[in-house]
């Protein structure tokens, strides 16, 4: 289990120091509307999350030798669609830890980051970006127009700043991830460097020398839906094409900045056919990368019961006029 972090005073959402023996706890974030955000609990016990429910419900698990991940998968999702799931926070690290190898000659500061799977470049392309804060604590959410350092500064649990944001990863012109993020933001320090200094979130949290505990909620095949926490999401009926979005919803918290973030993968083939996909070559599938994942795509897995109807008496159609026809050229009388 990642470490708790420290936190000294905050809201209903953050980390508080509020535990009798002076040890802090964690709270984990809520889905409060960013209108309700400035109101402070009324009682401890509504914002204490007990430790013990807290290991329950982990992501991972840990012994002195082991380390055990336990999450409800999709069935249909394979190893390396796993890995991505899985990645704590840092998926955009590991998209760019490896460099090809007719790279690794050129001076780190020239190198573009690439990709470990694809080893190319990767680009963040960002789609929008809306942020809000609270000019008194007793005022709701405002739109923040930077630069604003009196808005920077006055960053608190009773004055918090909420941004919404959406980013393309990219790769060879193709987008191999769609990420939406919501953050909520309560100190200074912080808001200075996402808002002002422009860290991502990953890196906010290299930066700050700080482990963000890790909460995924969902994952899902096809469109996106509204699990609860820790369901997975798989289409009843569907096609080739409803199965090939791969996502996932989690949350990243250290004190005094949290996101939930959903991360959507347009296309599960990525995963395996790497730069093929990429390169879009003519005649690649799924298929002849994958035979074990072959029989979700099968078109009888998809028939509805008035489809089979209607091919069921198309068929009978077609043999009694075969029959019939074979009467008419043998000569023979026909039965009705």
């Amino acid at each position: 289990m990642p470490p708790e972090p420290a936190g000294g005073a905050c809201g209903e959402l953050k980390h508080r120091d509020i535990n009798r023996r002076g040890v802090p706890d964690h709270c984990p974030p809520s889905d409060a509307p960013i209108d309700t955000i400035d109101k402070q609990p009324t009682t401890t016990a509504a914002i204490v999350a007990p430790r013990d429910k807290m290991r329950a419900s982990s992501f991972f698990s840990y012994s002195p030798k082991t380390t055990s991940i336990s999450f409800p998968w999709p069935q249909e999702v394979n190893g390396l669609e796993r890995i991505a799931l899985s990645a704590q926070g840092d998926l955009q690290r590991v998209l760019r830890s490896v460099l090809s190898p007719q790279q690794r000659t050129i001076p780190t500061s020239h190198q573009p980051p690439h990709s470990a799977f694809f080893a190319r470049p990767i680009s963040i392309a960002l789609v929008y970006s809306n942020t809000f804060y609270h000019p008194t604590p007793s005022e709701l959410a405002v739109p923040l127009t930077l630069p604003n350092p009196t808005a920077i500064a006055s960053a608190s649990p009773a004055s918090p700043i909420v941004q919404t944001r959406q980013v393309h990863l990219q790769c060879s012109g193709k987008i191999v991830c769609t990420a939406t993020s919501t953050v909520r933001i309560t100190s200074p320090k912080c808001a200075h460097l996402f808002l002002e200094e422009k860290y991502a979130i990953g890196q906010m949290f290299s930066r700050l020398e700080k482990v963000p505990a890790f909460e995924l909620l969902a994952v899902g095949l096809g469109p996106v839906t509204d699990s609860p926490p820790g369901k997975v999401s798989v289409p009843v009926f569907g096609d080739r094409l409803d199965m090939q979005q791969l996502w996932r919803r989690y949350k990243l918290f250290i004190a005094d900045f949290e996101c939930e973030i959903l991360e959507v993968f347009p296309s599960r083939d990525m995963f395996v056919g790497g730069e093929k996909w990429l390169d879009d070559k003519e005649g690649w599938t799924k298929e002849s990368f994958n035979p074990s994942v072959k029989h979700i795509y099968l078109p009888t897995t998809a028939l509805r019961a008035e489809t089979a109807l209607i091919l069921f008496l198309g068929l009978g159609f077609l043999l009694m006029l075969a029959f019939e026809l074979s009467l008419y050229f043998t000569g023979r009388q026909p039965l009705c």
